[in-house]
């Protein structure tokens, strides 16, 4: 299922790229020792080297006009049990946060929406359950992963990653 962390952030990337020709983004992994992120201006260096890390965390991030336009965060459980994909989007001061959790064992994607609003998120409303494969389904005792919501979205390590990549001509930084 690692390998999905790839595919499902760069097929994020394509939509976006192709929908905003003035954008600029950059996909992110977190390596190993779980510190170091690296920021990748080509999807196609990302995807070879998220295919040959398997990383367990990765992000993009798109600007507009030189301004964060939107944060996709993933995460996966090592065990391969659970996916959570948080795409935050930045509005009139807030942040909105749309959540998808892909829970292998219960064969489960349960979207979620809150909104971050002085840097504390709203509770989540569940938006729709559906199977992995999209049949509608019902929620039923299921435990959410414990993925804390990013309330800052520029204090974070990745984000720092990426500004220090723009700054400079680099392809790939990671730190």
């Amino acid at each position: 299922m690692r390998v999905g962390i790839a595919a499902v952030v760069l097929m994020g990337s394509v939509a976006c790229s192709a929908a905003q020709p003035a954008s600029e983004s950059f996909n992110l992994l977190l390596k190993g020792d779980g510190h170091t992120w690296c920021a990748y201006k080509d999807p196609a260096d990302f995807k070879a080297d998220a295919a040959s890390l398997k990383p367990t965390d990765s992000a993009r991030i798109t600007y507009q006009a030189g301004t964060l336009a939107e944060l996709t965060y993933q995460v996966e459980a090592e065990s391969g049990d659970w996916i959570v994909i948080d795409k935050y989007t930045p509005s009139n001061g807030d942040i909105l946060l749309r959540r998808a959790n892909l829970m292998a064992q219960q064969n489960l994607q349960i979207i979620q929406e809150t909104t971050v609003h002085d840097g504390k998120a709203g509770p989540f409303r569940v938006v729709s359950v559906t199977t992995l494969d999209g049949k509608k389904a019902e929620l039923s005792n299921v435990d959410f992963p414990g993925v804390p919501v990013k309330t800052d979205l520029l204090s974070q390590p990745f984000v720092q990653v990426v500004a220090d990549m723009r700054t400079q001509t680099l392809t790939k930084l990671c730190k």
